[in-house]
């Protein structure tokens, strides 16, 4: 049986955590709950102020009365690097020196100064040989020691720690549904995690994850524009743009001038632009790649209207995840929006 875990989302402004148990294919969610990060204390994958983070991971625990120790991290950083690669079948020791070797050929990094995992998800048959394909993931061991001391110094016992692409991954390569639909495995989904400093990409096709990509922007700069144009503070915009947004079309059809929400879809056509040229290099990629729908989630997913504004504007299905069949509440958990916690969620997910 799965041991209880407390896995901690380290967002860019929140941490989300989720206390539980993967078991039998079901994630059971014995806690959950989400603090806000101070100014100046983390960024890109970043501590820049341990004390302050630490007292952070300590007051989200004691607040919450968790009482297991043994604990995951989920993290993001442009910093770290993904790719897919190609090798020839091998077994696990030999395949270890090949991804070392192929990540030093064609990337700008040291592998020595790196923490480098790897997962098969493939396979493929090129001129009659056998081979792997392959998704690595390199993190600077720097940062890794830096969230294993996080957790340790806050009396935590680091069992994992995992990015968040990966997180996705397990969460929705399971037999996963969506808002009560099945993930429909011949269909290509696009996962977009709208966050406070970054977009997070994250395809699935064949049932599995294909691509991940970040985009630099995020909610920051739409309570930057709005703290400009309504002469506010950053504090003041964010709650007014929660508030007061509306980007749906029929919500504002008849108003002649919307200084306001015009500031707020000018951010979120630039989100746009980014997003198509991502989805346009997956697609170019290979011959028969598409995109076929979208889901979002993450803290801007709750942007009143941004559902039915980006599918109009993609012409793609677009939905919120609002549900999913895999994640049990336990019966004290009141107002749990799965959008807020799907990285820590996945996080939970272990395999023995």
């Amino acid at each position: 049986m799965m041991q209880n875990l407390i896995c901690l989302d380290f967002g860019s402004q929140n941490i989300h955590m989720v206390c539980g148990r993967y078991n039998k294919g079901n994630i059971e969610v014995r806690n959950a709950a989400s603090m806000r990060i101070p100014d100046g204390v983390f960024k890109d994958g970043k501590i820049d102020d341990f004390t302050k983070m630490k007292d952070c991971v300590r007051a989200i625990i004691s607040e919450n009365r968790i009482k297991e120790k043994n604990a995951v991290a989920t993290i993001q950083s442009t910093s770290i690097i993904t790719r897919d690669i190609v090798l020839p079948a091998a077994d696990r020791q030999k395949l270890d020196g090949m991804v070392k070797y192929e990540i030093e050929q064609y990337l700008p990094i040291v592998a020595t100064e790196y923490v480098i995992e790897y997962s098969v998800i493939g396979e493929t048959v090129e001129g009659g040989v056998k081979k792997y394909k392959v998704q690595v993931a390199a993190m600077p061991k720097n940062m890794v020691e830096n969230f294993l001391n996080l957790l340790k110094e806050s009396g935590l016992k680091p069992t994992a720690l995992d990015i968040h692409s990966n997180a996705v991954s397990k969460l929705f390569t399971q037999n996963t549904a969506i808002n009560v639909a099945n993930l429909d495995s011949k269909q290509t989904s696009a996962l977009i995690d709208l966050g406070y400093r970054s977009i997070n990409i994250h395809i699935l096709a064949n049932g599995k994850l294909a691509f991940s990509r970040i985009i630099n922007l995020g909610a920051r700069e739409i309570d930057y524009e709005i703290s400009v144009a309504c002469n506010m503070t950053l504090e003041e915009a964010e709650e007014k743009k929660i508030r007061d947004a509306e980007l749906d079309p029929k919500g504002y059809m008849e108003i002649i001038s919307d200084p306001f929400n015009d500031v707020i879809r000018a951010q979120v056509d630039t989100w746009l632009s980014e997003i198509q040229k991502i989805f346009q290099y997956y697609i170019s990629r290979m011959t028969g790649n598409t995109i076929d729908r979208i889901y979002l989630f993450g803290g801007s997913s709750q942007l009143k209207g941004l559902k039915k504004y980006i599918e109009l504007s993609l012409n793609l299905r677009t939905d919120t995840i609002d549900s999913l069949n895999i994640v049990k509440l336990g019966r004290n958990i009141k107002d749990f929006n799965p959008r807020t916690y799907i990285n820590a969620l996945g996080g939970l997910i272990r395999y023995e």
